[in-house]
């Protein structure tokens, strides 16, 4: 029989609900012996009040904050047995992560309901709703819990 989910891509970006996703792609991932790839979106408007400061002089943006939001997710990964890897794009985030998932063909998406953008949600919409309509795999949405 062939395995239906073998490739995870898992979007984060330091927010409760990206956490969740991370934690129930990772379960999954054990179950299903697939891999799982952990992806940060950085946005290319750069960091919104409340969310990340600017880089450090000397520091490269983009590094600086994806370093942020993987410290928070790298302890989900320290004891899994699931092979995993990390990457890091610019841009917009919908629109990155259906790109990454067509390009690696991956079989699954697994994002969090919300995110960290409350400004970006009400001009652009939902990040995980936009996921959902324009990815070229299935998608599953993480909701908080209550």
């Amino acid at each position: 029989m062939e395995r239906f989910v073998t490739k995870i891509l898992v979007p984060v970006d330091g927010s409760r609900d990206s956490s969740r996703a991370l934690e129930a792609a990772v379960a999954l991932a054990e179950t299903a012996k697939a891999t799982l790839t952990v992806l940060e979106v950085v946005e290319e408007f750069g960091p919104l009040p409340g969310y990340y400061e600017a880089a450090p002089a000397g520091q490269e943006r983009t590094k600086w904050i994806s370093d942020q939001r993987f410290e928070k997710v790298h302890p989900l990964l320290e004891n899994t047995s699931v092979k995993w890897d990390r990457k890091v794009v610019e841009g917009f985030p919908a629109e990155k992560i259906c790109e990454v998932a067509e390009q690696g063909h991956y079989d699954l998406i697994m994002i969090g309901s919300r995110g960290l953008s409350v400004v970006g949600r009400f001009l652009m919409g939902s990040v995980s709703d936009r996921v959902i309509h324009h990815a070229p795999c299935s998608v599953t949405v993480v909701r908080r819990r209550s």
